[in-house]
Formats: structure tokens, C-alpha cells, sequence
């Protein structure tokens, strides 16, 4: 099997995703992402062996799960570094590929599945591990009403913005938004 660097992962990955966002998942073939990447379709099944393995593949690779779980003694320290984190490594993403994702894992179950394991829980847990900190740390109340939404309200500017306004969330917006929304709603100001 021939070695790809790191930089031609990186424009395939990128091309892939752009693919999809224009065209939508089920839409582009792995033909497709060959042409538009100017790379041989043997290459891409070689290094990846399908389409879905490629696609979450390039949307694991800016994960915002950093493999260390930083620890700045505060959730809301915690959190801005988790997404500070995201953002320095995130491949360029087209806004209208979160929209594309949506609609792609409502169609293919496979898909679906591939990424609620591979990018949806691991940031659960990570931000599992924030809460549980900020519980023993005394920060927030074990039985905060808000606990069990976290999840979801952490997910929501990135899939709403991106969606409904086709504009990305800034890492001054992501600041504003846990300081404005996430941390009163947890009770922490």
C-alpha cells in the first residue's frame, strides 16, 4: 500500500467534504471524489476501502476530542479550551456541510451510526468529564436541571449557525455563547 503524506490526506479529506456539502452524501461517489481530487479512485479504495470510511474519516480528523482532556480547573476554562482546541486543527468546512451531514445521517443508518460513535459520543464523554470535574470541584450541583441538555446546547451553535445562517461560529462567538447561555443555564456566573 503506498503512503499518502499528510498534506494529501489533508486536500483529500478537504475535497471529500467539499463534495458533500455541495452535492450531498448519498449524491457523491467515490468516481466523484477521484476526479475532484485529481487522485485515482484504486488510491482512494486502497487507502480507505469505501466512501464511509473515508467521509468520517475526514470529519474525525479536526474532531473537537482532543486526546488529552484539558483541565483548567474550571468547566468554563475547560470548555473554551475543548473548542479552542477544535478550531486551531479543523479542516476548512464548508457551512453547508453540517446541513448535508444532517440530512446524510437521516438516509443512511450506517452513516449515522459511524457518526454518533465516532464524533458525537467521544465529545459526550469529554464533556462528561468537564461536568464531573465541576461537581467534585463543588462548581455546579450534582442535580443542576440543565446537566442531562448540556450535550445538545454545546452542539447547537455550531449545527444551527451553520445550517440557518450559513455562517461558522467564531471562537469569540464560541466564548460569548458559553459565557452568555451554557454557564447562567448551569447556574455558574
Amino acid at each position: 500500500m503506498s503512503r499518502l503524506s499528510e498534506d494529501r490526506v489533508r486536500e483529500l479529506y478537504a475535497g471529500a467534504l467539499r463534495l458533500v456539502a455541495e452535492r450531498g452524501y448519498e449524491s457523491v461517489t467515490m468516481d466523484h471524489i477521484a476526479e475532484a481530487t485529481r487522485s485515482s479512485k484504486a488510491t482512494l479504495y486502497r487507502q480507505w476501502g469505501s466512501k464511509l470510511t473515508l467521509f468520517v474519516e475526514a470529519l474525525t480528523s479536526g474532531s473537537p476530542v482532543p486526546e488529552t482532556a484539558p483541565d483548567t480547573g474550571s468547566l468554563r476554562g475547560d470548555l473554551c479550551e475543548m473548542f479552542a482546541q477544535e478550531d486551531e486543527k479543523n479542516l476548512d468546512r464548508p457551512p453547508e456541510l453540517v446541513g448535508a451531514i444532517l440530512q446524510a445521517m437521516k438516509q443512511n443508518e450506517e452513516l449515522a451510526a459511524a457518526v454518533r460513535t465516532q464524533i458525537i459520543d467521544p465529545v459526550h464523554e469529554r464533556i462528561n468529564l468537564f461536568v464531573q470535574r465541576a461537581v467534585d470541584r463543588g462548581e455546579l450541583g450534582a442535580d443542576c436541571p440543565a446537566i442531562p441538555h448540556l450535550h445538545l446546547a454545546l452542539l447547537a451553535p455550531f449545527v444551527l449557525s451553520a445550517t440557518l445562517t450559513g455562517a461558522e461560529y467564531t471562537p469569540a462567538d464560541v466564548l460569548d455563547y458559553i459565557d452568555g447561555l451554557v454557564l447562567p443555564a448551569l447556574g455558574i456566573h
